[in-house]
C-alpha cells in the first residue's frame, strides 16, 4: 500500500472543493493509502483555514482531530533545508520521517522539485489515476 504525504494545500482543497484533492482524501479515509502527517502539516492547515477561509473552531477541532487519527503521525530525525518556504521543507522531512512513496501537493516550489530523495513529489490527480488503475 502506498505511504502518501499530502501538503496543506492539498487539505485545504479536499475541504473546500470537490476534485481530485477531495477524491484522494477519501482515498485516504477508505484506507487505499497510509497517509503520513505531522503535527506541524496539521496546524498549518488549521491555521489557514482559519486566517484565510473564516471557518468556525469547532470544524477546524473536528478536522485536526480527524487528520490526526487518520493519519500516521512520525517524527523526523533530521532537519531539511532543500527549499525556500520552511512550509515546503516540513512536508519533505516527514516524508523522508514517514518512509513515504509518494509527496501529493498542489505547491508549484514543490511540484518544480519533481522528487526528493526518490520520492515523487506529483498533483493529486496522479494518485487518482494511481488507485483507479489499481481497482
Amino acid at each position: 500500500m502506498l505511504r502518501v504525504v499530502f501538503d496543506s494545500n492539498v487539505y485545504i482543497s479536499a475541504l473546500l472543493f470537490d476534485g481530485p484533492p477531495r477524491q484522494i482524501l477519501e482515498f485516504a479515509m477508505k484506507r487505499h493509502v497510509i497517509l503520513i502527517a505531522s503535527d506541524a502539516i496539521i496546524n498549518e492547515t488549521a491555521g489557514k483555514l482559519r486566517d484565510k477561509f473564516s471557518w468556525p473552531e469547532h470544524r477546524i477541532e473536528q478536522f485536526v482531530r480527524a487528520t490526526s487519527r487518520l493519519a500516521e503521525l512520525n517524527k523526523p530525525k533530521r532537519k531539511t533545508s532543500v527549499a525556500p518556504d520552511e512550509a515546503d521543507n516540513r512536508v519533505l522531512k516527514w516524508a523522508i520521517a514517514g518512509e513515504a512513496n509518494l509527496i501529493i501537493s498542489g505547491d508549484k516550489h514543490l511540484l518544480r522539485l519533481k522528487s526528493y530523495q526518490r520520492i515523487p513529489i506529483q498533483k493529486p490527480k496522479y494518485l487518482t489515476y494511481l488507485i483507479e488503475k489499481e481497482d
